[in-house]
């Protein structure tokens, strides 16, 4: 945008220090051409004292500062990686560097260079956008097969911006005439140049365009009043603030009934001090305007003033989630009225994105702190990108396809700046979205009211909203990314659910449901033993000791949990469940809970027992999971001794727990001692265990001994090898293998 930047130009670079200047004559025009913003000629200058001495790093710092402000990055970068790591630069000048190899698409080497100059300035918010952007630049490309984007028509060798809708056809900013030069850059002056059809291009109005600035419009609904940028030029004076820099401010005018525009009147908030100016206007009643006042955040920031009781009111800045430390500037409002909908779309260097200004949108129905979209390539490149306008006429929904104009200095346009047509056949800011209901768990009734907060993977508070009269809420939320959504109400439990952005998507669905708060309740997540995964349709059968009955008979939810308000208890009462669960391809098991009633709230039973489940299939061996130690016998027999027939009972109360379950029970044992003698006393030890564990009330049916003797070692100790005492005891093991279940 090498023309549009002058609309909001600060005062000339600050060089940080006291440099010693060079004293020759060819440095010293420069300097007093550069203080005085004239950079094009400043550069001929310093770009013949280079050839005078080509070794002069300051020399050269000055050439590539002045191409900065010429906004040249492709001259900028070649000079700034001359003198980069030289001392001549300061710290700024590796962001300015940056900012250069970011607009010519050098994304790796521009990261590198933000992340330089951030060790030495610290974590500005625009530089982590910046490293985000460059770092992740793919993704702006997303969009790109829905939108279109032609040059105009209209077009001039010179700079074309800021496009206006006006009178069934537009208005916008140009250097193409013009009614002198301009020292920054040597270009016309700007002027508002009026289009009707493709090519009738006219000046605006005599009375609005002056000997000096004129730039970006906006009409109200009727065409007959407008606000528009113009240099502080009033009665043939040009103002300038106490250090001597002409300013811009905001000015409006009437269309009288002879078509011609009044003679315009400065807005209330203008300066001599600061800018104003780049109007957008919402439903005649709200001015936004960029400006560079003190009290921003940055550069330049978007503002607003509402028109009340016949008066602009003092200007209000729209926050930090749209104001950076960079530039803010060109806002436009659109507006769908049969929505209500109101976008709010902006160029900036402060935000994520492919370089040079680009422009972004948020939805401001609501407010201001919502999402940043960055509408994306082909609108948006790693030049300058800016002053985009939206078509609304006849549109009277947000998804209906989008069409309108922006401005942009890319290499393929005919001027400097140039206006481009874009048609969009989706939303621009068509973001990712979860939405969901809050429901009662029992009754799934809506919970009107609830609090509904997105936290992110750190459990940081990304956005917090209330559930609608059905229950309803809606975020905004990135890509690849982990969330976790917690709803909240008075007379309800606290219930949350997580789900992940990777899929290939852009909306999502995360219901929560809630159960009620009766001041005590038991909460359970079953997950998988080895994963960690929570497992849904589990069977959860609740007996409440105290009574002897059943008080609950649920399956758990997608998210693995289920829950029981405690009823009819007091403070300090003691309570004792226990706990039945059971899945078809798990071991069942049941546990028992006891605990006193100490504070009010909810437990959380998987934090204090062990109700994670084992996944079984055919041939898994329950004894491992259930942690049977190795059953030992007297030397040469096979009798049952106590210790063994404790871990026994381990497995008597697993297959009693799970019914379905049918076992295998086989011993073995290690190598030494003949193979036939091994077989036979393995038999019979693996008989007497099944024996046993029939005698304690489980079908034969649903359990076998077999010894397997020495046939299947489990590491090398074969006949004749040596091993250790420990290497033959692995060997020396019972498995109860699921044969059917």
């Amino acid at each position: 945008m090498k023309l549009g930047s002058v609309l909001l130009c600060a005062i000339g670079l600050l060089w940080g220090g006291e440099i010693a200047w060079a004293q020759s004559s060819l440095i010293r025009q420069g300097d007093k051409l550069y203080e005085q913003m004239a950079y094009i000629r400043a550069l001929d200058f310093y770009q013949k004292a280079h050839k005078k001495d080509s070794l002069n790093q300051l020399v050269k710092l000055k050439i590539a500062e002045s191409y900065r402000h010429l906004n040249d990055p492709a001259n900028a970068e070649t000079w700034y990686s001359q003198v980069i790591n030289d001392s001549v630069a300061a710290t700024e000048h590796k962001l300015y560097y940056a900012e250069a190899l970011s607009s010519n698409g050098k994304y790796e080497q521009a990261q590198q260079w933000f992340e330089s100059y951030a060790q030495e300035r610290g974590q500005e918010r625009r530089i982590q956008n910046r490293v985000q952007g460059v770092s992740q630049s793919e993704v702006f490309y997303r969009n790109q097969s829905f939108i279109s984007v032609n040059e105009a028509a209209f077009n001039s060798p010179q700079s074309d911006f800021a496009p206006t809708f006006y009178d069934s056809g537009l208005v916008f900013t140009s250097a193409r005439q013009g009614s002198g030069r301009f020292a920054w850059d040597g270009s016309n002056y700007l002027d508002l140049y009026q289009l009707q059809g493709e090519r009738d291009i006219k000046s605006l109005s005599k009375t609005i365009n002056s000997r000096y600035h004129e730039g970006s419009a906006v009409f109200f609904a009727d065409n007959t009043k407008v606000v528009f940028t113009r240099s502080d030029f009033k009665d043939k004076k040009l103002g300038k603030s106490q250090d001597g820099v002409n300013k811009l401010k905001l000015f409006y005018a009437e269309k009288q009934e002879s078509g011609k525009w009044s003679k315009p009147e400065l807005l209330p908030f203008n300066s001599a001090e600061y800018s104003c100016g780049h109007p957008a206007i919402d439903l005649d009643t709200t001015l936004y305007f960029v400006s560079d006042m003190p009290g921003g955040f940055g550069g330049t920031d978007l503002y607003r003033s509402n028109y009340h009781n016949g008066q602009w009111q003092a200007p209000v800045n729209l926050g930090s989630t749209i104001n950076t430390e960079g530039d803010e500037m060109f806002p436009f409002l659109r507006v769908v009225q049969a929505q209500p909908d109101k976008e709010l779309y902006f160029a900036s260097n402060g935000h994520q994105g492919l370089g040079g200004l680009d422009v972004f949108g948020i939805n401001i129905t609501q407010g201001t702190d919502g999402h940043i979209t960055n509408l994306g390539y082909p609108i948006n490149t790693s030049m300058d990108d800016f002053s985009l306008i939206v078509d609304t006429k006849n549109q009277t929904k947000r998804d209906q396809a989008t069409s309108g104009y922006f401005a942009s200095n890319r290499e393929e346009g005919t001027g400097s700046d140039d206006i481009y047509h874009f048609t969009s056949l989706k939303p621009l800011l068509d973001q990712p979205m979860v939405k969901g209901v809050v429901m009662d768990e029992q009754s799934k009734t809506f919970i009107p009211g609830a609090k509904v907060v997105l936290r992110d993977a750190q459990q940081n508070e990304v956005a917090s909203t209330v559930a609608d009269d059905e229950g309803n809420y809606s975020f905004v939320v990135e890509l690849d990314r982990q969330y976790e959504v917690v709803a909240q109400q008075s007379e309800y439990l606290e219930n949350k659910t997580q789900f992940s952005t990777t899929e290939e998507k852009i909306a999502w669905e995360a219901d929560v449901l809630l159960s009620k708060n009766h001041s005590f309740s038991l909460f359970g997540l079953i997950a998988e033993n080895d994963t960690g995964e929570p497992i849904d349709g589990v069977q959860v059968i609740l007996t409440d000791n105290m009574i002897g009955k059943p008080v609950l008979d649920i399956t758990t939810d997608t998210r693995g949990t289920f829950s029981h308000s405690i009823e009819n208890k007091e403070l300090n009462d003691r309570i004792s469940y226990q706990i039945q669960l059971s899945k078809e391809g798990y071991l069942s098991k049941m546990v028992t809970f006891n605990s006193q009633l100490t504070e009010p709230g909810q437990i959380d039973l998987h934090e204090v027992l062990d109700v994670r489940l084992d996944k079984i299939d055919i041939g898994t061996d329950i004894g491992a999971l259930i942690d049977i130690q190795p059953i030992y016998f007297d030397l040469g027999k096979y009798v049952i001794r106590p210790d063994a027939a404790q871990e026994l009972d381990k497995m008597v109360a697993t297959m009693k727990e799970n019914p379905g379950l049918e076992i295998e029970l086989g011993s073995h044992t290690d190598a030494r001692g003949s193979a036939s003698s091994n077989l036979r006393l393995s038999d019979k030890r693996a008989k007497a265990s099944a024996d046993y564990i029939v005698s304690q009330g489980i079908s034969r049916s649903r359990i076998v001994g077999k010894g397997y003797g020495e046939s299947n070692l489990i590491n090398r100790c074969a006949d004749g090898v040596s091993c250790s005492e420990e290497e033959h005891q692995l060997n020396r093991r019972t498995e109860f293998k699921v044969t059917k279940f």
